[in-house]
């Protein structure tokens, strides 16, 4: 039988990253095209255009150039293709899927668009256009399900990244890591300090130049003899030339590329910018300082669309849809101060009872998620929904 021919859409960098999981189980059984990035490509994928960076709804203008081209190059391909993957990216995945219906091509959602938070009209244009639904948020399933939109809640592909990036240390049992464990992957690094802080700053450009004079604030104001921390660095992303200089003159931190869930597994708290990296820290029950901080015109607009929903960080929202408990991760949304986040630090490192409570929230968020690999979902679901 001649394989089938698939295109995979990515928009940005995670969504990249899902596509080059997805694609390392889709390429036994179909021939892929995609627009993304290095990780597709080396998964199998035939790059016909690249991600973008674009973040806010300001920011998107410096990549519309860039958009513009890879929508022309992905419709040129779509008579030669049998199936559609979209992932994410929904402004440009949605017309691109409109185009795909016309010519009778199937077309596959992976990763909803946040439809629950602001501009719900569009599960109208999803129901539309999109065949089917393969969500990775729990509470997002009930949601097409009362749309009479075939979904499935498929679990999210962090987990599955996590599960790899463990292995790789050596550690197989993923949730409640030992003390033994979290020691041997600290002497990997050579770090002694008792206390480890993970900054992760984003994996933006626009968000590391406003979060990271932050982040060397508090490098600066902890005990270095007391405290390491530990900054993982987003991939294609690099930091400001100035932060570098002041971090390399450091010697309780330590930058390593990418390996998220490796610095967070060795971590006894997080200072995290609100995106994916949340659910890391939730999938390993790290307590976390949730940050956010966009330009002043896109903060006052989202305030105004976005209504669905009152938290940033994703385990609070999936909290607030699921009735799941009272305490929430703390979140500082565009005014960072540094008093207020050192006061919070101080708090989940020393106070116990309260940091008893953050682990324990964690905890019962991170249970929807183990046990389900999302890549090998969506294989099950194309091998049945594309032939």
């Amino acid at each position: 039988m001649l394989s089938r021919k698939l295109l995979i859409v990515a928009g940005e960098s995670s969504g990249e990253l899902y596509g080059a999981l997805l694609a390392k189980k889709l390429r036994e059984n179909f021939e892929l095209f995609g627009i993304g990035g290095i990780r597709m490509k080396e998964e199998g994928v035939n790059i016909i255009g690249d991600i973008t960076h674009a973040f806010g709804l300001f920011e998107i203008f410096g990549q519309i150039k860039k958009i513009k081209e890879n929508l022309k190059k992905a419709e040129a391909i779509l008579e030669k293709i049998d199936g559609l993957i979209l992932i994410d990216f929904p402004d440009f995945n949605l017309k691109l899927a409109s185009k795909a219906k016309k010519l009778g091509k199937k077309v596959l959602y992976y990763v909803s668009p946040q439809i629950w938070a602001w501009r719900k009209g569009r599960i109208k244009t999803i129901k539309k256009y999109v065949d089917y639904m393969a969500v990775i948020l729990p509470f997002e399933e009930n949601i097409y399900r009362e749309a009479n939109i075939p979904v499935k809640y498929v679990g999210h592909p962090m987990y599955e990244v996590m599960k790899e990036e463990l292995e790789r240390l050596g550690i197989i049992k993923e949730n409640d890591l030992t003390k033994e464990d979290i020691e041997i992957i600290k002497d990997k690094f050579k770090i002694k300090s008792k206390i480890v802080i993970t900054l992760m700053p984003g994996s933006r450009p626009s968000e590391i130049q406003r979060t990271m004079p932050l982040m060397l604030n508090l490098v600066e104001l902890f005990d270095k003899e007391k405290i390491h921390f530990i900054i993982p660095k987003a991939p294609n992303i690099d930091f400001p030339n100035e932060a570098k200089e002041k971090l390399s003159e450091k010697d309780n931190v330590t930058i390593i590329n990418e390996q998220s869930f490796t610095a967070l597994a060795m971590s006894d708290l997080a200072v995290i910018t609100s995106g994916t990296s949340t659910l890391q820290a939730t999938l390993l029950n790290v307590p976390m300082i949730v940050i956010y901080k966009v330009s002043p015109l896109s903060y006052v607009i989202g305030k105004l669309l976005i209504k669905g929903v009152k938290h940033i960080a994703l385990p609070n929202v999936i909290a607030d849809f699921l009735g799941e408990g009272n305490i929430r991760v703390p979140e500082f949304i565009q005014e960072l101060k540094l008093s207020k986040i050192t006061e919070e630090i101080n708090k989940m490192l020393y106070d116990h009872y309260y940091r008893a409570d953050i682990i324990d929230f964690l905890k019962a968020i991170s249970r929807y998620f183990y046990g389900r690999e999302a890549s090998k979902e969506v294989y099950s679901i194309c091998k049945k929904f594309f032939y």
